[in-house]
């Protein structure tokens, strides 16, 4: 019975946060902060289980497009071995060179083996550049490995991402001495609303998706305008500002741990 009732209890705290969060911009991280959390589900729970939710079912959607692309990756891959080692502007007969040439005639090959046919000098910018390199093949051969590799990454990424967004969008409000707490929740909740959007843009494919983009920067300003309480001219330069820093940031992050997911895969 104490399960069933625990089922029912959080059936109507997720319908209770849906309808708060989608339908009332600014409502949910108000009453969130303000002791109102009984009748809401955690807004960090909430993320991290729509984001991995939405990639997954990005994921399973896009499966037929992933196989068409692995079928063009294949016919191609004969002529990108070739080229391999002059993708990249090394200096011929550097270690760079010397393991990206190692690799291209020993794909099934690993460090130790690479210094000793190379008799390169074992260092961990060595180890670096062939980890890299070794990755980077590995990725010209399986594409889809590689996708496979880093989607599932992708939820804790954002989940670990927005905070340090959050330290730099709370200095746009410094002088209101908000808790740094409250501005992550506000933000957790903004990025369950893009990702739930961005997954409507997804499958509704015949509205264009600079709609849903519209609709997402609309219901920004409204929820800023809830949450934080200051007039439409402070509001619209304050999230001119956010979104740019976000897509900025969330660009730059999002290349890093490309090559680092390149260098563990």
């Amino acid at each position: 019975m104490e399960f069933f009732a625990g089922l029912i209890s959080y059936d109507s705290r997720f319908r209770k946060t849906i309808s708060a969060l989608v339908f009332r911009p600014g409502k949910l991280s108000k009453e969130y902060i303000q002791g109102k959390r009984i009748k809401y589900v955690n807004p960090f729970r909430f993320f991290i289980s729509t984001a991995i939710i939405f990639f997954l079912a990005i994921s399973w959607m896009n499966s037929d497009s992933l196989k068409e692309f692995k079928s063009t990756s294949e016919v191609e891959q004969i002529e990108n071995d070739e080229n391999f080692n002059y993708e990249f502007d090394f200096e011929e007969n550097s270690p760079a060179y010397k393991i990206a040439d190692f690799i291209k005639t020993n794909p099934r090959t690993n460090y130790a083996e690479a210094v000793n046919s190379l008799e390169i000098e074992e260092t961990v910018m060595n180890q670096l550049k062939f980890n890299f390199l070794f990755g980077y093949a590995r990725l010209k051969e399986s594409p889809i490995g590689f996708l496979n590799f880093l989607l599932p990454k992708l939820p804790f990424f954002l989940f670990f991402f927005i905070p340090i967004f959050t330290v730099f969008s709370s200095l746009l409000y410094i002088r209101r001495k908000i808790p740094y707490t409250h501005h992550l929740i506000f933000n957790y909740n903004q990025q369950t609303v893009f990702l739930i959007l961005l997954f409507f843009g997804t499958i509704i494919s015949f509205i264009s998706s600079w709609v849903w983009l519209l609709v997402y920067v609309f219901y920004l300003y409204k929820s800023m305008r809830k949450f934080y309480n200051q007039s439409r001219i402070k509001t619209v330069f304050k999230q001119f500002i956010i979104i740019n820093f976000y897509w900025i940031s969330a660009l730059l992050v999002l290349t890093s741990l490309s090559v680092l997911s390149i260098v563990f895969f």
